[in-house]
């Protein structure tokens, strides 16, 4: 077919694509077997082969290995190996390792036994049996599985074991784990996972592959308790230092749960995982999706392409009609598909059978047509389509009763915003002053706040955690209640005042705002040296970049983040983000929301955002009656700016480019409140007025006209505060500014609002002693919107007039991500 000549469809009209070997296929990789490293014959032994050792030989290596010790100590340490070879000569075997497992002490049992003794510290007229244990440990005596090891509780492990290994990888990943940026607590454990994956696989440091990482780790998940340890995996800090020492290759990825997740896949992967019986339809199914994605699909939709085809579709087909051995569906067999499809496995209807149903009439039509331009290639397969017309009527009426009810959600959602905002300001003003009231009472001592009576906690733990992090935990009860960690108290406060705030004040979407980095922020100065702040939004569900102006609280919310992130005086820390939809990696980037948790640092995901709004409307519901049951969702943000930008004032389509959307029909569905005839209406005045205008007016702007524009943002500012009108617009309000839905109150106004306020008061009362019933009625309703922007500027006019971002320190070679 010529090149250049186009293909049309029901669903779009496409460019005929090059013959299937001049696809590249974009989605590569796979997810790597799981499963443990063959144990080497020949480990790293310095004092040679010791597993069948006799007791006396045992004590001779301990005794070299404990010169220059007092003589205490290495009469404790003969003591304490004589005691344990004592106690496993008792059972059967030719090694230590055979009567080690033949003493029960190496199961995954969680009730196993453990070494008699071992829980004490020591035994009495006996040495010290954890250190015993731990130097036969060392030397290759006993190999304990994962589960003994966790059991037995050896301290000086980690130590031990890798000075005593004849390994020379081991000082270079040493080195590595102590100039990561982790504080001690995470760098001890990832030394603790390093001596455990050597030995619990009985390898060597060359032999710690990512694979057998990767299995530890999966070890690590399935052995370990299951309230210890739920939010940490195994060996992450270790994977992050072999990578970043050059110990995993370069594609290696560069962390573990990436790693764990698995990288993209070729659609011909994913579409052979689930195995249909029909090789020929499913090599056609394969050939159509790898034109739809060389077309532009991103990961996530040609996933989801691959799901309903494959899957949800012919291998159903194959289900209830197995004899199937074309596109040639049969009425009966399209009955018994559909009627398997339109609920779910519990019996609940299937909300996205219509999508179902248009994804299979768009299948075959392509390829109805595409077997017309090359009938050699798609000609054998063409067929018609199994899905009537009448099984897709009332489709548009499903999608409008859809978008009904998410527009009585908005409205719904709408007037509990205020309550939101109000209240993570206030919980976060909360926790900064509790936080700052316990840190300077004295350790155990007593004090109030707001009333009520606290405790500062302090234990044998906070000591520890004082040497491994060197910052003092801050840590309070109140009369009754359960010890409360303040600083992660805070930090939750935090970051959930800083997502809700930036998310009402901007509407991006959930992947937008997880991408927002230091970059982001830009500014214009204009003439009259007035500086705007502009947030630049990566490219997302477009893929066009696009700018938004950023208000004054909008650009306190950015300023806070950053001098939370800049505190300690160094730049904002580099992190990769994982886009768990795309299956890709960033490049390091100094992300805005990215927190420490647990003494580490990493971007924010979405299911901690979605957990952050769940948490807070549960904690609002405790106390408000409309928040039962009831919880914000990030996209609910968007559409609830998207309903204020519109009943504001907006033109709709300023609204669409300030959201991204490339239509003006979705944001108008955007808009709850907002009457579809007026949108139609507008978009029809819209098009009538662009071919009525003469081209000359689409030319580039004069110096006059560009300063008239600018001039315009110096008119609208009145008494109270900013006028928020769009550009070449009257004022719809008559100067009513109080009234006005886009006022801006000025927070150093509030003392002329309350003048006003005592003036409509003396009005009102007036208009109420003769009897000015339509006079009253007006003035009641300026009070009420009076009232309200006088709490707004109230609840501005708490936060700090200026942001201390700090000078940061220049970011030295060799430090990246610190």
């Amino acid at each position: 077919m010529p090149r250049g000549i186009t293909v049309s469809t029901a669903r779009t009209t496409r460019r005929v694509l090059p013959p299937p070997e001049a696809l590249a296929a974009r989605f590569d990789g796979n997810v790597e077997p799981i499963e443990p490293v063959a144990a080497r014959a020949a480990l790293p032994e310095p004092y040679g082969d010791l597993t069948a050792a006799g007791q006396d030989q045992l004590v001779q290596v301990i005794n070299e290995l404990s010169v220059g010790e007092s003589s205490g100590n290495r009469n404790k340490r003969r003591q304490s190996i004589r005691m344990i070879t004592d106690f496993l000569a008792e059972y059967p075997g030719t090694t230590w390792q055979d009567r080690w497992r033949a003493s029960g002490m190496d199961t995954e049992d969680r009730k196993a036994p453990v070494l008699p003794g071992i829980k004490e510290w020591t035994r009495p007229g006996g040495g010290s049996l954890h250190k015993g244990l731990t130097y036969l440990i060392a030397l290759r005596v006993l190999q304990p599985s994962l589960a003994a090891l966790r059991r037995h509780e050896l301290p000086l492990m980690p130590e031990i074991f890798l000075r005593l290994q004849d390994d020379p990888g081991i000082q270079p990943c040493l080195d590595g784990i102590s100039a990561s940026h982790y504080d001690g607590m995470h760098q001890g454990r990832a030394r603790y996972d390093l001596a455990a994956a050597l030995i619990t696989q009985k390898i060597p440091l060359r032999d710690l592959t990512p694979q057998a990482l990767m299995f530890y780790a999966h070890e690590w998940k399935r052995v370990c308790p299951v309230n210890y340890d739920k939010t940490r995996l195994g060996a992450r800090v270790l994977w992050e230092v072999l990578c970043e020492i050059g110990h995993f290759s370069a594609a290696t990825p560069t962390t573990l749960r990436r790693a764990m997740v698995g990288t993209t896949r070729d659609v011909a992967v994913l579409a052979r995982s689930y195995r249909l019986e029909n090789k020929g339809v499913e090599a056609v199914l394969i050939d159509y999706l790898h034109v739809r994605v060389a077309e532009g699909l991103d990961y996530s939709s040609a996933t989801g392409l691959t799901r309903r085809l494959v899957n949800n579709f012919w291998r159903v087909v194959e289900q209830v009609n197995p004899g199937q051995t074309d596109l040639h569906l049969s009425q009966a067999t399209y009955e018994a598909w559909k009627a398997r499809m339109r609920v779910k496995e519990d019996g609940t209807p299937r909300i996205e059978f219509d999508n179902l149903l248009l994804t299979i009439k768009a299948f075959y039509l392509d390829l109805t047509a595409w077997a017309a331009a090359e009938p050699e290639r798609w000609g054998p397969w063409a067929a018609p389509c199994p899905v009537p017309r009448t099984d897709l009527r009332g489709y548009g009426k499903r999608v409008r009763r859809r978008q009904e009810l998410m527009h009585d959600r908005i409205r719904e959602l709408q007037p509990l915003l205020g309550v939101l905002v109000e209240h993570v300001d206030a919980e976060l003003t909360r926790c900064q002053q509790l936080l700052a009231a316990a840190s300077a009472a004295e350790r155990g001592a007593a004090f109030e706040f707001r009333g009520t009576p606290y405790t500062r906690i302090w234990t044998r733990h906070d000591d520890n955690a004082l040497q491994s992090t060197g910052a003092p935990t801050v840590r309070v009860r109140a009369d009754g209640g359960k010890p409360v960690n303040l600083a992660h108290a805070e930090e939750e406060a935090f970051w959930s005042w800083a997502v809700i705030n930036t998310l009402r004040l901007t509407g991006v979407r959930i992947e937008e705002l997880l991408e927002l980095t230091h970059l982001s922020i830009r500014q214009y100065q204009r003439p009259n040296g007035e500086v705007i702040g502009l947030l630049v939004i990566a490219p997302s569900k477009t893929d066009r970049e696009r700018v938004i102006p950023m208000s004054a609280e909008l650009f306190h919310v950015i300023a806070q983040i950053i001098r939370r992130l800049t505190v300690d005086g160094r730049p904002i820390r580099l992190m990769r983000r994982w886009d768990q939809a795309e299956k890709l990696m960033s490049e390091p980037m100094p992300f805005l929301f990215q927190r420490r948790r647990n003494s580490s640092s990493g971007p924010l995901r979405e299911e901690s955002v979605a957990r952050m709004l769940s948490s807070v409307c549960n904690r609002i519901g405790q106390h408000d009656p409309r928040f039962a049951d009831l919880a914000f969702t990030a996209h609910d943000f968007r559409r609830l700016f998207a309903t204020d930008l519109v009943n504001n004032g907006v033109p709709i389509h300023i609204g669409a480019a300030l959201l991204g959307h490339l239509s003006l029909q979705t944001t108008s569905g955007y808009v709850a409140v907002f009457n579809e005839d007026i949108v139609r209406h507008y978009q029809h005045f819209l098009d009538n007025r662009r071919q009525l205008r003469p081209e000359g007016e689409y030319r580039s702007p004069t110096s006059t006209e560009w300063s008239e524009f600018e001039q315009h943002f110096d008119t609208r500012k009145v008494e109270l505060g900013t006028c928020g009108r769009p550009y070449a617009s009257g004022c719809r309000h008559e100067h009513a500014c109080i009234r006005c839905p886009v006022l801006r109150v000025n927070p150093q106004m509030i003392t002329r609002l309350e003048e006003i306020e005592v003036d409509l008061l003396a009005r009102r009362a007036r208009a109420e002693s003769e009897g000015w019933l339509g006079e009253t009625e007006g003035i009641e309703l300026t009070l009420t919107l009076l009232r309200q922007k006088h709490s707004e500027a109230m609840r501005l006019s708490g936060m700090p007039r200026t942001v201390d971002l700090g000078i940061p320190a220049p970011r030295q070679s060799g430090q990246r991500g610190r």
